[in-house]
This record gives C-alpha cells, sequence and structure tokens, in this order.
C-alpha cells in the first residue's frame, strides 16, 4: 500500500481546464492622461496600530474637487482575433480561493455569460471593503517541489510560497471604495518565467497578477517638466476582449524619468547571501556577475559598501568611493560561500552602515542578494523587520534580489522589500541582471514618491460591479486612505504602475452617460511625513465601445492578467486558455516592445500541452 501511495496522491493532483475560446477581437486608440495635484488639509492621525490592528484617525478631510478628463483618440487598425482552441472536457482543479463560492458560466464568445458570473460565495460582494479585509486571509505558506514532466526537462525546483487569495467582484451599492497599495516587484514574473522558459509551469502560488502586468514595459506619457507632480495617472477602458458582458478599466502611474546626471548621489550597501546554500551557479556567481554590472553604472560620487552574512557577519568593503572601482570589483571577486545563514544579524549590520551615509543630499539603499533561505536565530521577516524599523523610519530603504531555485524563499524576499520601502525582484541569468542592475537602476536608486495610495470610488448609477486583478497583499482599508501614517507603496523614476479593473455595468447595452468613477491618488514627497492627494475622473467617454479599440498597451496588460490569473488557477479564468493569452500579446507586439511581448507570447503557447494535462 506505502508503495501505491504516491501514485494515489498523484492522480489526485492531476488536474486540467476546460478550455473555451473567445472570438471577441481586441486591439488598440490613444489613452486618457491627466494629473492635478491637490494639498491635503487636516490630515492629522492620531496613531497607528500595530499590523492587523484597528488604526484611529481623526476626521478624513474633504475630498478634492475632481475634473473629468478629456479624451482624445486616434485612428487604429484592430488586430486580429484570438486564435480559439477546441472545447475541452477536462476535469477542473484549482486552488480553494478563499472569497469565491459557485460560480456561473464562462463567456466564450459563443454565448454563455463572462468570467466570474454566479454568486460569489465565502467571502460576499455585499460586505464591506475593511470587512473585507479582516475576512479575507492568504494561504499558509507551502514549500513546493516542482519536478519535470519529462526526464529532459529543465525545471524550476519549488521553495517557499504564499497565495495570496483571489480578489472577488465587489456590489458596488453596497462598497464602491477599491483602496491598495501600489507595487513595482517583478520577482514574481522573473521567477515564474524562468519555469515558462525550460517548458514548465510555476507554482500556482508563486504567480502574483500586479508583477506580472507591472513587469511588461509601456509606452506611457511621462508628466511634463514643469509639473510638481512627479508621476502622470492615466485611465481608459473598453469592452473586455477575454470576458462576454464586461469592460476592463486601466487605471496607471508613469513616474517622471531621471538621468544618470540628473539623480542624487547614493550610497548603496550590498547585503551578500553567502551561506552554503549559495554555491549553485544561479546563485553567488550570478550575483557577483550582477554587481560588477551596477559598478560599472554608478558615478564617481556614489560609494559602496559590502556586507556579508552567513553563520556570522561581517564588513568585507567598508564604504569606499566609486573612484576606487578596482577595489570595489576585486572586492566582489572575493566572496566566498560556506556555513549558516543568519540574514537578521546581516541586516542590522548592514542598516547601521547605510544610516552612516545618510543626509545632505544623499540617498542611501540596503540591497540585499540572497535565496532567502534564513536558517540561523530569528527568521521571520517581522522579527527582522522589527529589529531594523528605526533605521526604515529615518530614510534607508531596501531592495531584496532572489537568486537560485530549490530553497528559495519569494515570500521572505517580497515582505521584506514592502515593508522596507523598496522594491523586489528575481534574478534568473545575466540578461535579466542587466535589465535590472543597467538599464533600470536610475528608477531603483532614485525615488520620486513615497507611501503611494490609489482609491478607485466607482459610480454606483454606472458600475454595477467591479474587481481589481491582483494586488490582493497590497489591499489597504478604505479608512486608511488618508492615514499618513499607513505605510504604502514606493515609485521610482520611470517606473510604471498599472492596474486594471473587470467591471460590470448597470446598463451593459447602453453607453454610460456619466463618469464611471474617480481615481484618487496620495503620495509622499521622499522622507516626507505629509502626503498630497490629487483625483481624476473616469469619464464615459473613455470607455470603448469595442474590444479592439484598446491601444497596445492596454492589450498587452490584459493579456499578461490573464496568463497570470490561469497560471495561478484563479477561478475568475476557468474556461481561459494560455493561447488566448498569446495571441492578445501578439496583436499588440509593435513599436518599441514589439519582441519582449512576441517572446513572452511563444513561451506562454509553448506550455499550453503541459497546463491542459497539470
Amino acid at each position: 500500500m506505502l508503495r501505491l501511495l504516491p501514485r494515489l496522491l498523484a492522480s489526485i493532483v492531476a488536474v486540467g481546464l476546460v478550455s473555451c475560446a473567445s472570438s471577441e477581437p481586441a486591439s488598440q486608440p490613444q489613452f486618457a492622461s491627466a494629473t492635478r495635484q491637490h494639498n491635503e488639509a487636516d490630515a492629522t492621525n492620531d496613531s497607528e496600530g500595530d499590523s492587523g490592528a484597528a488604526v484611529e484617525t481623526n476626521a478624513a478631510p474633504p475630498a478634492p474637487p475632481v475634473e473629468s478628463v478629456a479624451v482624445q483618440t486616434t485612428p487604429t487598425t484592430p488586430m486580429p482575433a484570438p486564435v480559439t482552441a477546441a472545447d475541452d472536457a477536462s476535469v477542473v482543479d484549482r486552488k480553494a480561493s478563499n472569497d469565491v463560492g459557485s460560480l456561473g458560466s464562462v463567456g466564450t464568445g459563443r454565448g454563455g455569460g463572462g468570467i466570474g458570473d454566479g454568486s460569489i460565495g465565502l467571502l460576499s460582494a455585499q460586505k464591506s471593503k475593511d470587512e473585507r479585509s479582516e475576512t479575507r486571509r492568504p494561504m499558509p505558506a507551502v514549500a513546493m517541489k516542482f519536478a519535470p514532466d519529462e526526464p529532459d526537462a529543465a525545471p524550476v525546483r519549488g521553495g517557499t510560497f504564499v497565495h495570496a487569495g483571489t480578489n472577488p467582484f465587489i456590489d458596488t451599492a453596497t462598497d464602491a471604495l477599491s483602496t491598495f497599495a501600489i507595487d513595482v516587484d517583478t520577482g514574481s514574473f522573473n521567477f515564474a518565467r524562468r519555469s515558462l522558459r525550460s517548458g514548465n509551469l510555476p507554482p500556482d502560488a508563486a504567480v502574483r497578477v500586479e508583477e506580472w502586468v507591472n513587469a511588461m514595459h509601456y509606452s506611457y506619457a511621462t508628466p511634463p517638466k514643469s509639473s510638481a507632480v512627479p508621476f502622470a495617472v492615466h485611465v481608459d477602458g473598453a469592452v473586455s476582449p477575454i470576458a462576454k458582458g464586461k469592460h476592463v478599466v486601466r487605471v496607471a502611474l508613469q513616474g517622471k524619468t531621471v538621468t544618470t546626471a540628473e539623480r542624487g548621489p547614493t550610497h548603496l550597501v550590498f547585503l551578500i547571501d553567502v551561506s552554503g546554500s549559495m554555491q549553485a551557479a544561479d546563485k553567488l556567481p550570478l550575483a557577483r556577475k550582477a554587481m560588477h554590472m551596477m559598478i560599472d553604472e554608478l558615478r564617481e560620487d556614489d560609494s559602496i559598501a559590502l556586507v556579508t552574512y552567513a553563520g556570522s557577519t561581517g564588513i568585507v568593503l567598508p564604504t569606499t568611493s566609486l573612484k576606487n572601482k578596482g577595489r570595489i570589483h576585486a572586492a566582489i571577486d572575493n566572496l566566498k560561500s560556506g556555513g549558516g545563514t543568519n540574514m537578521d544579524s546581516g541586516m542590522q549590520l548592514a542598516y547601521r552602515e547605510a544610516q552612516k551615509q545618510l543626509g545632505g543630499g544623499r540617498s542611501a539603499r540596503v540591497i540585499v542578494l540572497s535565496d532567502g533561505d534564513a536558517n540561523i536565530s530569528r527568521t521571520s521577516h517581522t522579527d527582522m523587520l522589527n529589529a531594523i524599523k528605526g533605521y526604515v523610519s529615518e530614510g534607508v530603504m531596501m531592495s531584496t534580489v532572489g537568486f537560485g531555485t530549490g530553497n528559495y524563499n519569494d515570500h521572505l524576499m517580497e515582505q521584506l522589500s514592502n515593508a522596507g520601502n523598496g522594491n523586489y525582484t528575481y534574478i534568473d541569468s545575466e540578461k535579466t541582471a542587466e535589465r535590472f542592475f543597467v538599464r533600470e537602476l536610475n528608477g531603483t536608486l532614485e525615488t520620486i514618491a513615497q507611501d503611494v495610495k490609489i482609491q478607485v470610488e466607482w459610480n454606483k448609477d454606472v458600475v454595477a460591479r467591479y474587481r481589481l486583478l491582483g494586488y490582493e497583499n497590497r489591499d489597504i482599508a478604505d479608512k486608511d486612505f488618508r492615514n499618513d501614517k499607513k505605510d504604502a507603496g514606493e515609485i521610482g523614476a520611470g517606473h510604471a504602475v498599472t492596474a486594471l479593473y473587470e467591471i460590470e455595468l448597470v446598463a451593459p447595452s447602453s453607453t454610460p452617460y456619466t463618469d464611471l468613477g474617480t481615481v484618487r491618488v496620495r503620495a509622499k514627497k521622499p522622507r516626507g511625513t505629509k502626503a498630497e492627494e490629487l483625483a481624476v475622473a473616469i469619464p464615459a467617454s473613455t470607455l470603448k465601445e469595442q474590444a479592439e479599440y484598446l491601444d497596445d498597451d492596454a492589450q498587452t496588460a490584459v493579456a499578461v492578467a490573464l496568463a497570470a490569473e490561469i497560471l495561478r488557477r484563479s477561478p475568475y479564468a476557468e474556461g481561459r486558455t494560455l493561447r488566448e493569452a498569446a495571441e492578445l500579446l501578439r496583436g499588440a507586439a509593435t513599436g518599441p516592445w514589439a519582441a519582449e511581448r512576441r517572446e513572452l507570447a511563444n513561451e506562454l503557447q509553448a506550455v499550453e500541452p503541459r497546463f491542459a494535462i497539470r
């Protein structure tokens, strides 16, 4: 019986998805754009509770006025309709969602309902947002081992991941507010992409929709040079190309760009994991190459320190000016791995080194390079962050960079960067390292806005229901939107943030006669304590009547979100296929990012057969 147990378990876990097809086309026009700055009056807050505790605040100030945004459109060429796949009666097995009950029929373009039609179950759409925040719980951290389907495959082995749950559709008449912190992390996308490139599927819990969407490049307009607001707000929408009876609305922020000459001087402390678990070629050796790339891009008035941790911690290179690049490169080359992993001790030392150089117009940042395998002393991210919270409040940023597989702790690396006021990425190759450490370096080093929150207020007379795609672990209680003590996300120079909503109109057969809602954004200046707020309307005129009028950027975002929803086995993606997502991407593969979109489309389509039998 014991010998039969693995086979029995394998037969239980083996699953497929019902394949449906959408015959609805999709393509492109100009995107609505506007910014308007408002100073927040009387936004004093009494106190902030611990994580998970209620926060008491003074009465919220009145929201700033809203101006409708004129929408300009340009003629576009409709993209070809997605290639359809034959219907499949495979058994459906998805990760149990803690907010969805029975689901209705799935839209196929040939009749039937839209994605996720039907009643909302355990987390009722009739509940308020604050109640939802308390009810939804992430799935527990699970060590996942990912084995190849074929002997010659080179799969990504497992690690520690936490499934963040799935946002439900919300009844606007009951709860019209959607509030969340922005997120520019790309770790989930890069880790999952490694699986796709090897012809395998990533673990469900490793896929976070917002990180997939924000990992792609877009051609959003930046704010005018004269603007006091460091980012532009863009809104638009159209009939959904993937869900019958629904529309998709895009809310995006585009940060101002800063050249290497324009950014301020910076002090970086590399906190490098040199434990025995970092010996593999895709860990410490790749981390060394990545650091060499960054060093060659820094200015002479920047400075570097190297701190290592294993069973013990130490400063292997004290603060050194970039005028001495040879000395820095030599210190990096001498890094060797071995021993245990005392991450929290190393982190405290790195923060102390970074704090020494902070001030006088100089920023300071700790960059953690690790597989996240902390196995000595305090190893929870909460304990580590409590130990260094004083340095975080003083303005030292922290970015985390993940390496390797097998024992990789994605959850720890992501949560450390969130609470450390930084960003999180994963490096699987020199090509990925070149993007983060070279091409997007100024965005990593130059923060243009801190504690950035978005709140969308939907017009209940126009929008019946809405659903935010992703951002489950960036959820903020509606009442904390104007609580300036509440931590949120950061935007670096040139960074873009995209959020997608699926909405259902009150009168789906007619054109809306008034604004769909209002987008409000709150943000602080770097190291600031007082947030400013701007508001942008979502005018009815921005909602295109045909899916083919989505521009290439919006179509790309929708396609990537669909792929992520499928790969994480969202019940709202039931019946959709990776081939559909790939065809949407190919239809948007024009302009400067065409190659990037075609490459991902090919990878998604290549793993479609494996997903069908999973």
